[in-house]
């Protein structure tokens, strides 16, 4: 009988170490665990913090410039390219839609075009605007651009035909909010023959 109660206590003594030291284990993995896990975020928190305040700063900059986007379509339908010029940067560089025309142009012939424009159109009237954020190439998150979505109504100043057409543009700004960059893409041809065309 005694030696089955030293058996047991020993039984018990050598489970009590074996337990001990699997607890033991067990902490110093969690304060591992715990260490690595606070060290992560120490790291990356302040990037993910500056990554969250460029991101609300684009978006900022993207409404304020959605206002002017607005400003220049509403400028070019009164045929108000003084108003419209206030909203372009001298030094904007624009890519415009006719094919054999890829050359980049400055602001100045930019004008002369939209001029052009309004000789052979009346009623201009831009709707159904859309405008979402321009994003970056690779990280795809906003950038502050414009991209812009249009449908354009007018009236052909020489035959007075009704028409529609689809616009599609890209527009990039300065801190200013002014725009330095037009990339335009609409079947000009087209609507030129339109607006040219004998009267039916």
């Amino acid at each position: 009988m005694g030696g089955n109660v030293m058996i047991t206590k020993r039984y018990l003594y050598s489970y009590n170490i074996i337990y001990l030291k699997s607890i033991n284990q067990f902490m110093k993995k969690t304060i591992l665990v715990m260490a690595v896990a606070i060290s992560l975020f120490a790291c990356t928190s302040p990037q993910v913090t500056k990554n969250n305040d460029a991101d609300a700063e684009n978006l900022a900059a993207f409404k304020e410039n959605s206002k002017v986007t607005i400003s220049v379509f509403e400028a070019f339908a009164k045929k108000d390219l003084n108003e419209w010029g206030k909203f372009i940067s001298d030094s904007i560089k624009g890519h415009g839609p006719v094919y054999g025309q890829e050359a980049v142009v400055g602001k100045e012939v930019m004008k002369q075009r939209l001029e052009g424009f309004h000789k052979l159109f009346n009623n201009i009237k831009p709707n159904d605007i859309m405008l979402l954020p321009g994003v970056d190439t690779i990280t795809y998150k906003p950038n502050g651009d414009v991209r812009a979505y249009v449908r354009w109504t007018d009236d052909g100043a020489l035959n007075g035909a009704k028409l529609e057409h689809k616009y599609y543009a890209v527009f990039k700004f300065n801190k200013d909010h002014l725009m330095i960059d037009a990339d335009e893409y609409f079947d000009v041809s087209g609507l030129i023959n339109a607006a040219t065309a004998p009267k039916k």
